[in-house]
């Protein structure tokens, strides 16, 4: 994988950089390491830069990436509470995401307003969404793209960008164990802790502040698992009463998915998450001989070739025989 971009890419968003002062940045619902990180090591440049930044969301930070945002500049996203910036904004970047769906309520109004959309993505999509776009699905996370982006613009890596970028890369490839991991991505990791990153002390903080709820749930989860296929198959369901009592929110389910493939023959491992009465989530997860991602598309989903979902409009109990 090349660490450059076309020159005439790198130069554009460069220049609108230099050449605007208001900014929003945003990424998709239930937002994730890579989302996050990218998110703040974004904010952190351009208010180096003495720019206004706004953030929105469509959720609230989880507790274990809230040492990303120190100062609570994420906001969650409020149509009319927020209107006013919305209209003076010249420019949004939309990060680790690039389906006009995800974005809910900002949808809408990005769709239709005038404003510089610059989309800058690593999931594999067949319809531009922003004015500039950065599409690379052989990179490990939206991270690795934005950290060889500002370095190809000579941006200075302060240590709170840096440990954003790490966390990006760190949670989307799984602590570097899945197949997205690239050589490049050791590399980029290296300069990161050349820089000051401690990686044991991020890991701490989002992988071991886990709520007696999230473990007494996945410990019902390992306790139903569903085989199929001889076993290559393994998939289990989460209802909004079991959230209920376990006490916690869908943002703390984000590796649930992976913990059934570390059982020997398991191939695709597939959570079914009930929403509402009517919609189910369902998340895809191979060990890399599999792809998954064409059966997450036929649900009106998609994603990378091993790690991919959908949302489906009807409940659990016909979702999972339909899938």
């Amino acid at each position: 994988m090349t660490n450059r971009f076309p020159l005439k890419v790198a130069e554009k968003i460069g220049q609108l950089i230099q050449t605007h002062q208001r900014f929003i940045l945003t990424t998709h619902i239930n937002p994730d390491g890579d989302a996050l990180g990218s998110e703040m090591a974004v904010y952190w440049h351009l208010k180096s830069l003495k720019k206004q930044v706004w953030i929105f969301n469509q959720n609230a930070v989880s507790q274990n990436y809230c040492f990303l945002d120190p100062e609570k500049v994420i906001q969650v996203f409020d149509p009319c509470k927020h209107e006013a910036i919305l209209r003076q904004a010249e420019v949004c970047f939309v990060l680790d995401i690039a389906d006009w769906q995800r974005l809910h309520k900002l949808a809408k109004w990005l769709h239709n307003d005038s404003i510089v959309k610059v989309c800058i993505d690593h999931h594999p999509i067949e319809n531009q969404l922003g004015d500039i776009n950065i599409i690379l699905p052989e990179a490990s996370s939206t991270g690795e793209i934005l950290y060889r982006l500002f370095k190809q613009l000579k941006v200075p890596i302060t240590i709170q960008m840096a440990q954003a970028f790490y966390t990006a890369i760190m949670t989307d490839t799984g602590c570097f164990r899945f197949s997205n991991t690239s050589a490049a991505t050791h590399r980029m990791a290296a300069e990161l802790l050349e820089l000051g990153v401690v990686p044991s002390a991020i890991y701490q903080k989002i992988y071991e502040q886990d709520s007696p709820g999230k473990i007494w749930l996945l410990g019902q989860v390992l306790s139903n698992l569903q085989f199929e296929c001889d076993g290559r198959i393994v998939w289990f369901k989460i209802t909004e009463a079991m959230l209920r009592q376990a006490g916690i929110s869908r943002q703390e389910l984000e590796e649930f998915t992976d913990f059934p493939r570390r059982i020997k023959g398991v191939e695709i491992s597939v959570l079914f998450l009930e929403q509402g009465t009517d919609h189910t989530k369902v998340s895809f997860r191979s060990k890399g001989t599999i792809p998954i991602n064409d059966v997450a598309r036929e649900l009106g989903g998609g994603g990378h070739p091993f790690a991919a979902g959908a949302v489906v409009g009807m409940p659990m109990d016909k979702a999972i025989p339909s899938t």
